[in-house]
This record gives structure tokens, C-alpha cells and sequence, in this order.
């Protein structure tokens, strides 16, 4: 297992999509269950840049870059302490074939590899990502900074970024041998502004057999810039007690 990791985000990107959480915790291995906000259940796609990401304490420049892709969901899931508040990753994708090949093994979280590209300049934002399945395709187009307008999950600015603050500690299946693995992302800083969407798809969240008609809409896009970070895996993952069908599609 690789020591806790150190970089600058540069780049975040968060999608976010109101669901059904009763359809949701279908796709949730208990112990873990939906975290609701506002009557629904929070589920997402993270795009994120990384840059100078290597193991701490090692200079910067021996740092990789990386295009990387997460689908998840708010949840919550028990400790020793009580009920806490982080994020179930359904699936993650990057452009980096060391990540794909060492991901799940070396460091928790099993990624697949993915074709990105991004278009930026004069205020506007556009990534579009081609998986090797095409399942879990995602593009949009956006301008920043967007004005804050509410939203059926937030109500203001403040409320948004308070909930993806909380949702630090991360889980997702491992590769062999059932059970969760989980890293914990601490942000050293934490800056977020909206992102104004003028045209999103996401092929994992529009499969019907996933995700009924009606049962997901998208809510609001947010943008993080310059965020130096490091991750840490986490030692203590909740037991599994069963899996969610089709949790690797």
C-alpha cells in the first residue's frame, strides 16, 4: 500500500443530479445508505485534475498529472464515534494508465481508462469523457463564474459547499474479495463557486435500468481551483454486509 499522497487539485468539477433515494440505495452496499438532502438523494459526477500528485514528502516536481473521473453519491456510513457523512463511488475513470493498472491495488479505488478532453478559455468550461464501455460517457458545456441561483437541493451558496465539505471520507468495492476500501481527501483549503451548465449528458445517470425515468434530474455544477490536497486510505471501512447488484457496470 502506497503512504498518503500529496498534490494540488487543479481543477474540480462537480455535477450534481437530485435522485429518488429509494432508487438509489438499490445500488449501495449496506452498511452505507443514502444521505438525503432536502427529501433526495445526492448523487454526482466529480471530474478532477490533478497535478504534482506523489507520495508526501517528495519534491513537487517528481509529481504526475492526471484527468480523472468519479460517479458516486452522498451517503452515510457508522463508526465508532457515530454516524458520519462521506461519498460511495460507483465507478472511477482516468486518462493515466499507471493509475489504471496500480488503482485497487496499490491504492485503494479501481479505476478504468478514459479519453478526456477539456476546452477552456474566455470564461466558458467544456470536458467531454469517452469510456471504454461507453457507459459511463459524461460531456458538458458551462461558463464561470455562474450566479448562484437556488436549487431544489440548495438553497444557497453557503449550504452547497457546507454538504460536498463534509463528504471527505470515500468508498468504493474492491477489486477481488468483496468488501469496501476507502480514502479520506483532505483539502487544505476549500473555495467553490457555481458553475452556470448550458448542456450536460451522462450516460450512467440517463440508463434506464439504473435510473427509471424521471427518477434523476440535474441540479447545479460546481467549480474548485488550486486546492493543495492529500489523501490517506482509510484503515477503518465499514463491514459489508451485502452488495448492491451491478455495482461494476
Amino acid at each position: 500500500m502506497l503512504p498518503p499522497l500529496e498534490g494540488i487539485i487543479a481543477r474540480r468539477v462537480l455535477l450534481n443530479f437530485r435522485a429518488d433515494p429509494t432508487v438509489v440505495q438499490r445500488w449501495i452496499p449496506q452498511p452505507l445508505q443514502v444521505a438525503t438532502q432536502n427529501g433526495y438523494a445526492v448523487v454526482g459526477v466529480c471530474l478532477i485534475r490533478l497535478e504534482c500528485l506523489r507520495p508526501k514528502g517528495l519534491p513537487a516536481g517528481l509529481g504526475m498529472a492526471s484527468e480523472n473521473m468519479a460517479h458516486r453519491v452522498a451517503v452515510r456510513f457508522p463508526t465508532p464515534d457515530g454516524v458520519r457523512e462521506g461519498v460511495y463511488v460507483w465507478r472511477r475513470d482516468t486518462d493515466r494508465t499507471l493509475v489504471a493498472l496500480l488503482g485497487g491495488r496499490l491504492f485503494p479505488g479501481v479505476h478504468r481508462l478514459a479519453a478526456f478532453q477539456v476546452a477552456e478559455g474566455n470564461g466558458c468550461l467544456g470536458v467531454s469523457v469517452l469510456t471504454e464501455n461507453r457507459r459511463a460517457d459524461v460531456s458538458f458545456d458551462s461558463g464561470y463564474p455562474g450566479r448562484w441561483r437556488g436549487t431544489p437541493l440548495f438553497g444557497d451558496m453557503d449550504e452547497a459547499s457546507q454538504f460536498f465539505e463534509r463528504g471527505d471520507c470515500g468508498f468504493s468495492s474492491r477489486l477481488r474479495g468483496g468488501g469496501l476500501e476507502g480514502m479520506w481527501l483532505r483539502s487544505l483549503r476549500w473555495d467553490m463557486i457555481p458553475l452556470f451548465v448550458r448542456r450536460v449528458r451522462t450516460a450512467f445517470f440517463e440508463d434506464p435500468e439504473r435510473f427509471p425515468r424521471g427518477s434523476v434530474e440535474f441540479d447545479c455544477a460546481l467549480l474548485m481551483r488550486g486546492i493543495p490536497h492529500d489523501w490517506h486510505p482509510l484503515s477503518d471501512v465499514p463491514g459489508l454486509e451485502s452488495v448492491a447488484a451491478g455495482k461494476r457496470r
